[in-house]
């Protein structure tokens, strides 16, 4: 759940700032929106053309607003390994005493080994731009809401990034329900990690007004953005017309919500959490090789 996109967005102003301001602002939305939410939300713009619009996110990303974020693709930087031997169960324990809490009971920058150790079903999910990732089950905490999480360890094998999928859910044609929903994580989001920052773009209509030009009645038409919870939201989330999401960011770690619409015309949220310093790290350590 893009495309979120988008995933959970609401009546939203961004924020006027300084030049300075826009470019650190930029810099966390490139870095927060993924490219998984982007490809839900793409799809639902027309289903047969889903294989093209994998092969060029960036095309695609038109259900993401292009026209405010530079560049949705995240680049890792991707910092060889050196072989050593497999851990120890003692060691694997050890490890996860030192690391920080993630979502679902999760520990960011925990290896493989340490999560499967914590119980948790790992099965391998293939992505193009994220190396080793694998949707989780039987998870420390559960998901409840969610019909499925991803994470995702890099080649440096830390886990970086978790990306939840909301459960389905019959919604209104205004995608009233949906709307609750996304309102209420972008609420426990903003409360847990602050900065929230909030982007919608709404689908327009056409509209016909007589005006006067040269003393003469003419008609002209306008396009009118329409209202978030309008009584076609719901098509225009799946058509790709309109976008909702949101990002938040706060002690080193980032979350995007977005709200999408699958082909049957059932909403869901999307929530990708990153660490973002973890990426700092791989960052420096790249430069310090230059």
């Amino acid at each position: 759940m893009l495309k979120k996109a988008a995933l959970l967005t609401m009546s939203c102003l961004i924020p006027l700032a300084s030049a300075q301001a826009q470019s650190n602002a930029d810099f966390y939305q490139d870095l927060l929106i993924s490219d998984e939410v982007k490809a839900e939300e793409a799809k639902q713009q027309q289903q047969q053309k889903l294989r093209e619009q994998m092969q060029s996110t960036q095309d695609s990303a038109r259900s993401l607003l292009t026209t405010k974020t530079k560049n949705l693709q995240i680049d890792v930087p991707q910092i060889e390994r050196r072989n050593t031997a497999e851990p120890s169960d003692k060691e694997v324990a050890q490890e996860a005493q030192n690391l920080d809490s993630a979502p679902f009971g999760l520990l960011w920058k925990a290896s493989e080994a340490t999560i499967k150790n914590m119980g948790v079903v790992l099965t391998p999910a293939e992505q193009e731009d994220y190396v080793n990732s694998f949707f989780a089950t039987q998870l420390p905490v559960e998901a409840k809401g969610f019909r499925s999480i991803q994470i995702t360890f890099g080649q440096e094998d830390e886990l970086w990034r978790i990306i939840a999928y909301g459960d389905l859910i019959d919604d209104t044609p205004s995608a009233s329900k949906g709307l609750r929903q996304y309102e209420m994580y972008a609420r426990l989001l903003n409360q847990k990690y602050g900065n929230q920052k909030d982007f919608y773009t709404p689908a327009t209509q056409t509209v016909e007004k007589e005006v006067m030009v040269n003393g003469r009645k003419t008609m002209q038409t306008e396009q009118v953005p329409e209202k978030m919870g309008n009584p076609n939201f719901l098509s225009q989330l799946q058509q790709g017309t309109a976008t909702l999401y949101s990002t938040f960011e706060g002690n080193g770690i980032g979350a995007a919500l977005a709200l999408n619409v699958d082909g049957d015309g059932k909403s869901y949220i999307i929530i990708d959490y990153k660490n973002l310093n973890i990426l700092k790290e791989r960052e420096k350590e790249t430069l310090n090789i230059l």
